[in-house]
């Protein structure tokens, strides 16, 4: 079963605005940033092992390396220090790993997106659909849909919006890009 392009796309881009505060922790010497560090790490694994995108290897392979100093023989750095160390000459690594993972889903979620734009200005333009304000919203959202699906013209684009997203996602991209002014 395919999963929501745009929930990952939305979660991965909230993770990587998280990631300059969990860098300030480092940099003001924040005795929880290791834990910090660490729960960042097991959340984008979650979401990476949920969506079964194999960066999550890398990504599990990074974070072993803030285990290293705990198996440690040298007793001359605390193994807080060592652990520090590790930490900060892998924070750019994993920035860069969810960054690597979220742009071709983000570019893919921007194509589509203009997809919709598209459709979305030829339905307006033709005025074959209007919006009635008695009706809940998601059955105009589904109205648009069923013309996109059943016009010739706007068919093709149906089936590549269907290909590259799943249902609910183009429905939400569909209610995001619409402009309620252009169907009254």
């Amino acid at each position: 079963m395919r999963k929501s392009t745009l929930n990952l796309v939305s979660v991965l881009k909230n993770n990587l605005l998280e990631f300059p505060k969990i860098t300030r922790s480092l940099q003001t010497k924040d005795p929880l940033f290791i834990e910090k560090l660490t729960a960042w790490i097991a959340k984008n694994e979650e979401i990476l092992s949920t969506y079964t995108i194999s960066e999550v290897a890398e990504l599990s392979g990074l974070q072993s390396k803030l285990l290293i100093p705990r198996f440690s023989d040298n007793k001359s750095i605390s193994l807080k220090k060592a652990q520090l160390k590790a930490a900060s000459e892998i924070l750019n690594d994993l920035q860069s790993l969810i960054l690597t993972v979220l742009k071709p889903f983000e570019l893919k979620v921007e194509e589509c997106r203009e997809l919709v734009k598209q459709i979305l200005l030829i339905i307006s333009q033709a005025k074959v659909v209007k919006y009635d304000p008695d009706l809940p919203f998601e059955n105009f959202v589904d109205a648009i849909w069923k013309f996109t699906t059943s016009n010739e013209q706007l068919q093709a684009g149906a089936i590549k919006l269907k290909t590259m997203l799943i249902m609910s996602d183009i429905q939400m991209l569909i209610a995001e890009e619409i402009n309620l002014e252009d169907y009254c």
